[in-house]
């Protein structure tokens, strides 16, 4: 099946329409295709009430469940909507809910210009302030996001990024020219040919929202009966990220909470219990992570010939993994063929550098983007010294999910900082955009408002 086009990873491009406010009604119409439309009317009209009573009930069954499991979760929130409706979120802050940006208004940002993203995304930030909510975080509309919505995000002080959709291959039969025509509106990536991982770009950390969602399912796939259909797609996903060590954010908008509880409970217990540990986390702990990490301070010192020391001084929970060196200091087995050095000062023999050489002429991007993945990075024009040595002068985004496959397929010795914490293998995040929390917020909505 044909799920994604290929641009480039993290699409970055504007197209903004002369400064103006796009349609919301035609974008919508445009993104969900007009039968599309005409269902999610329906389907409105049957999950939302003139007053907040009946999501305000959803969202407090979809804490709960988050709860039952001693996790957390992210949902993101157009400004107007938190402008109409803040007291049902004020009531979540401390409930180890985190509530994003969803733009101020429910918009294309793609076709605005800079001035009118960075003056809606300060106003929305200013608002959450207002209501006693802290915001760090920010989720494009539709999924979409130009580098004009990047820059005014960090311009505003924001953390990250959720908008860049990646498509996994998990469903099976026919063609499903809807959720095609999605993906392209989406212009998500595949996870096929880019890793579901976060990136640090700027000071703003990239965060990949993985389809499909909830919304795929209902509306683009009619998966409307078939629960189990969307529990082995998300099933798919968890296994899938699992065996690469990376990122499932699920997505799973409240209002089809009482749709969809089945599936995200069958993921949530699958993902619980495992070891390595999935680590389920908020996009702003995922984020945060990510960006302290990097700022390990590393220190390698050669104590005789083949024998080394490695010194780590970094954020709570990081730890080292190592395969095909003899740990003289204490170990746990992490994997079959991987261990987890215990706190301290970690000794090892080698026969050759267990590290990532690059040479001198390599890309920069190339080690930003190893020591982003936990690699210990040495530059040299010697590459017979490590176990596995990289010379690119030129290097892409579209490049990195083959050079993964290489390092961590390989069996040349390797000691590199575990990519999440506590030595977990992966990592899940929960997370639902809530676009409306009555019947009058839709209205609104698609008057501009």
């Amino acid at each position: 099946m044909s799920v994604v086009v290929e641009n480039t990873t993290m699409d970055h491009r504007s197209t903004a329409d002369n400064g103006k406010t796009p349609n919301p009604l035609s974008i919508a119409i445009q993104g969900k295709g007009l039968p599309g439309m005409v269902r999610r009317v329906k389907e409105i009209t049957g999950r939302y009430g003139i007053t907040p009573r009946k999501i305000d009930l959803g969202f407090a069954y979809y804490v709960k469940i988050l709860n039952q499991f001693g996790i957390g979760g992210t949902f993101p929130i157009p400004g107007v909507i938190l402008a109409r409706n803040h007291l049902p979120f004020v009531k979540y802050e401390g409930q180890n809910i985190e509530f994003a940006l969803h733009g101020f208004q429910h918009v294309d940002h793609t076709r605005l210009d800079y001035e009118i993203q960075l003056a809606g995304i300060e106003r929305g930030r200013q608002l959450f302030q207002s209501r006693g909510l802290t915001c760090t975080g920010f989720r494009g509309p539709y999924l979409r996001a130009s580098e004009q919505t990047l820059e005014a995000l960090r311009v505003s002080g924001f953390l990250y990024d959720s908008s860049q959709g990646i498509a996994w291959d998990v469903l099976t039969g026919a063609a499903h020219v809807a959720y095609d025509h999605v993906l392209d509106f989406y212009r998500a990536i595949s996870a096929a040919h880019y890793p579901s991982l976060p990136r640090l770009e700027n000071g703003l950390v990239r965060i990949p929202y993985s389809l499909p969602d909830d919304e795929a399912f209902i509306n683009r796939l009619q998966y409307v009966d078939d629960g189990e259909e969307r529990s082995q797609a998300w099933l798919g996903i968890l296994e899938e990220t699992y065996r690469l060590g990376e990122l499932f954010v699920l997505g799973l908008h409240p209002e089809r909470i009482h749709t969809c509880d089945t599936n995200l409970i069958k993921t949530l217990n699958a993902a619980q219990g495992r070891s390595p540990a999935v680590w389920t986390a908020r996009l702003d702990q995922i984020a945060r992570w990510w960006k302290a990490r990097l700022e390990t301070w590393i220190a390698v010192q050669e104590l005789q010939d083949g024998t080394y020391e490695l010194n780590v001084k970094g954020p709570e929970g990081v730890v080292v993994l190592s395969r095909g060196v003899q740990v003289n200091t204490p170990v746990d087995t992490w994997d079959d063929t991987i261990q987890k050095a215990a706190d301290g000062p970690v000794r090892f023999q080698t026969t050759r550098r267990p590290f990532i050489g690059i040479s001198h002429g390599s890309a920069p991007e190339l080690e930003y983007f190893l020591k982003q993945q936990g690699y210990i990075v040495e530059k040299t024009d010697s590459p017979h010294d490590h176990g596995f040595y990289l010379d690119c002068p030129e290097f892409a985004q579209q490049d990195e999910r083959r050079i993964l496959r290489e390092i961590e397929g390989g069996d040349f010795p390797l000691v590199r900082l575990g990519r999440w914490p506590g030595g977990a293998r992966s990592a899940l995040a929960i997370s639902g955009d809530i676009e409306g929390y009555t019947l009058w917020d839709y209205g609104l909505r698609f008057l501009g408002r």
